[in-house]
Formats: C-alpha cells, sequence, structure tokens
C-alpha cells in the first residue's frame, strides 16, 4: 500500500533538494521552471536528470525542444526560484524584469548564477504523475562560485558552512574479541 501523498510530502521535505531553473524554448513561447529534483545521472556520456509535473505547463515545452537550459542559482537568487515556480504565469510574464539573454536555438539563458548547463533532451519516461527527463550536457558554462540555493523544510535557503567530520574511534578488536 502506497504511503499517505500528505505524511510522503512533509518527509520529503526534510530531505535538502538542489534547486535549479530550467528554460527552454518551445513552439508558442519560452518558460522556465524551477526545479528540485535536479541530479547527475552519468559523467559518459554527460548527462543530468529532473522531473516536471504531467501538469505544468512546462511539460508541452519540454517535449518540443531542441535544446534547455539548466541554471544553477546562485545565493542571491532565491527570487527567481520562486519566480519561476508560479504555476499560473505566461511564458512573457515568467521572464518579465528577469535579466537574461538568448543563445543561437533562442533557449534563455538567465544571467548571474553559479553555472550553465546546456543539455539536449536525451531520453524521457512516464513516472506518476511527474514525467522524468535525461539531458546530455552539451555544454557548462561555470561562473564565479555565488553559492546554491537548496529547499529544504518549505523554504528556500543557502548552502550553509561546511561541517566537520568526527570519526569515532576505532573498535579495539583484542578487547572485544575476548568477550
Amino acid at each position: 500500500m502506497a504511503e499517505d501523498p500528505d505524511t510522503f510530502r512533509a518527509t520529503m521535505r526534510r530531505v535538502p533538494s538542489p534547486v535549479v531553473v530550467v528554460t527552454a524554448q518551445g513552439p508558442q513561447e519560452a518558460r522556465g521552471i524551477t526545479i528540485g529534483s535536479f541530479s547527475s545521472v552519468a559523467l559518459d556520456p554527460p548527462l543530468v536528470s529532473f522531473n516536471v509535473a504531467c501538469e505544468a505547463r512546462m511539460l508541452d515545452v519540454m517535449e518540443a525542444c531542441q535544446r534547455f537550459a539548466v541554471h544553477v542559482l546562485g545565493e542571491e537568487q532565491a527570487h527567481l526560484a520562486k519566480q519561476f515556480a508560479v504555476p499560473d504565469l505566461t511564458g512573457p510574464e515568467q521572464f518579465e524584469a528577469v535579466p537574461y539573454t538568448r543563445d543561437p536555438d533562442g533557449t534563455p539563458i538567465l544571467e548571474g548564477g553559479s553555472a550553465v548547463l546546456r543539455c539536449r533532451p536525451h531520453d524521457s519516461l512516464p513516472a506518476g504523475d511527474h514525467r522524468l527527463y535525461v539531458g546530455l550536457v552539451e555544454e557548462v558554462e561555470q561562473r564565479p562560485d555565488r553559492g546554491a540555493v537548496l529547499y529544504y523544510k518549505s523554504s528556500y535557503r543557502g548552502v550553509g558552512n561546511e561541517l566537520r567530520s568526527t570519526r569515532l574511534a576505532p573498535v579495539n578488536r583484542v578487547s572485544s574479541d575476548s568477550s
């Protein structure tokens, strides 16, 4: 039996997730979407993945696009995560007051941030009420490191400080073998 969706959602909010914005040019308009399911998949070839809800307007764009861009947001760009998460905005409304340019394929490339991965669709498959997309990374634009945005406990957060690793003392095999 499947877990209650509310309990599952509440539990998953306890797992920090990287937040990126994916942009693409569709047949009618350019769109963007905030993604909290971004992950690297493979190094050879370089592949990344993310999920898009089946009811999202971005689904039609992803199904039709020839290329898309994954924007690793800097910590000062949490407002963009909020902007591209609003479901009822039109494509032009999404990009209002957002600094961006277009690459030769027409894909919107957001300014700022820590990196942009320019991708070609590689594969997709249904995944419950979402669709899983896998992209082939064709180009990586590293920018000055501006941190990253995470989603944790229903809010956007920065990465924070590095945690020190604590090591447990090794087990004394001689004393444990005699018991």
